[in-house]
Formats: C-alpha cells, sequence, structure tokens
C-alpha cells in the first residue's frame, strides 16, 4: 500500500492491524536498522503487507505481490509505474488500484516546495565551509551556522547541485568554486524554480491520468513513455466499464 506521508503510513498500518491484517510501516523517517528490519519481514512472507512511502522503492523484487494499492496519488506517473510495477512479478494475476480524490493533487502540491531558495541559509552555509579552510563535518556546520541537521542537507544538496561545494567519501564537506556567492544564490535559485516547474508538470501528468475517463490505462500509460500500444487491455477499469475485449493476436 503505496501512501505519501510518514502519519498516513502509520495510520493505516493501525487501521489494518485493528481488523486483524498483520500490516507493517515503512518511510524514511524510521531508522536504518528498523527499515532493514521491516523490508526482510516482508520480503520473507513474515508479513504480508506493508504501508509505504516512496521510500519503500528500488531494489523491491518480490515476485509474488498479488495486489498495489495508492491510498494517495504518486507525484508522477513515472513514480506510479514503477510502483504498480512490484505486483505480478511471477507473471500470475495481480491488480493495482488507485484511490482517488481530486484533493490529492492539492497535497502532493504543497510537497513540491517553495519556489525561491533560502539565500540566507545558503549564504550562512557556504561562507561557513569556505572558511574552514578544509573539509568540514555536517555536524561543525551545525555548530557554526545554527542551521539545523535537517534544513542543512536541502541547503548543503543545493550547493553541491551548483558545484559551490563538494561532499567527500568521508561525508564531510569543502568548497569548490571561486564564483561570487550572489552569482550561486542565482544559480541554485534558477535550478529550484526548474525543478518546482517539473514536478508541477509531472503532476498534472499524474492528474490527467487519475482523471480520465475514456482512455484504456495501460495505453496512457505505454503513451506517456513513448511505447505504440492502443488498447484496448480489456482489464483496467475503462475498458471493463466499456465492457470490451482484448483484441485477437
Amino acid at each position: 500500500v503505496y501512501v505519501a506521508t510518514h502519519k498516513h503510513a502509520e495510520n493505516i498500518a493501525a487501521d489494518l492491524q485493528r481488523m486483524g491484517v498483520p500490516a507493517l510501516f515503512y518511510h524514511g523517517g524510521l531508522k536504518a536498522k528498523q527499515r532493514e528490519e521491516i523490508h526482510s519481514k516482508f520480503m520473507n512472507g513474515e508479513a504480508p503487507v506493508i504501508v509505504a512511502t516512496n521510500a519503500f522503492g528500488m531494489g523491491v523484487d518480490k515476485p509474488n505481490i498479488r495486489f498495489v494499492f495508492h491510498a494517495d496519488v504518486s507525484d508522477s506517473l513515472d513514480a506510479y509505474y514503477q510502483e504498480i510495477g512490484r505486483a505480478g512479478r511471477d507473471g500470475e494475476p495481480a491488480e493495482a488500484v488507485l484511490f482517488y480524490r481530486p484533493e490529492d493533487i492539492s497535497a502532493q502540491q504543497f510537497k513540491t516546495g517553495p519556489a525561491h531558495v533560502d539565500s540566507e541559509g545558503l549564504e550562512a552555509a557556504y561562507n561557513a565551509v569556505v572558511a574552514y579552510k578544509g573539509p568540514m563535518p555536517r555536524e561543525e556546520i551545525v555548530k557554526k551556522t545554527g542551521i539545523n541537521a535537517r534544513k542543512l542537507v536541502g541547503l548543503l544538496q543545493k550547493l553541491e547541485d551548483t558545484e559551490a561545494v563538494r561532499r567527500l567519501e568521508s561525508g564531510e564537506i569543502e568548497a569548490a568554486s571561486t564564483r561570487p556567492l550572489a552569482e550561486i544564490i542565482e544559480s541554485a535559485s534558477e535550478k529550484q524554480k526548474f525543478q518546482k516547474a517539473m514536478r508541477k508538470r509531472r503532476l498534472q501528468q499524474m492528474q490527467t491520468y487519475a482523471e480520465s475517463r475514456s482512455s484504456c490505462r495501460p495505453a496512457f500509460l505505454l503513451h506517456y513513455f513513448g511505447d505504440v500500444y492502443e488498447g484496448p487491455c480489456g482489464n483496467c477499469d475503462r475498458c471493463e466499464e466499456a465492457r470490451v475485449l482484448p483484441r485477437a493476436a
């Protein structure tokens, strides 16, 4: 069961447990050891149901998953296609169901983040790294700037994206540019605006798919990825409603 937030994962898992369904929840807010244990229990069959955010993604190759439910809409068709691809890898029949509500789109749009960067935070983090005169541990950046560790992760990523700093294998950060700070901040701002616009466009494509009342679902998805398939598949909700059968081979 895929969901959009940590809270929703925990709530749905708790609801299922109250109904006698042995479900576990999985999200990025759990410690690495907890995630490993939950992942292992699901993969070896100890837990038949897992309620997860998209943190439960790459590397999940369990052949006998019969159902993939989306209690919340995915943030893109790319993510949705990858997530429903967990089902039926053994070649046996499987089902994917999206429980869609228009308000889900508004919730996902909120998660696309602000259009403008935190210029003061970027300046503080960058100046701290430059002044350190060598590779700087992230804990030291937190101490020097007063920026909390979670927020610092995002700021450092933006500085890395603009090649203003680099992350070493040790996890330490060092300066990687001699460009003026104003130019670095402007570059980070442009990248953030572009990324926000891209996330919005992908979410709109997801909305179009969910609200489509005419197209065969697999045909819609395959067209999105550039494949040629006109349908009908005979299995999706649109084909079943139209009472059509698969075309003869």
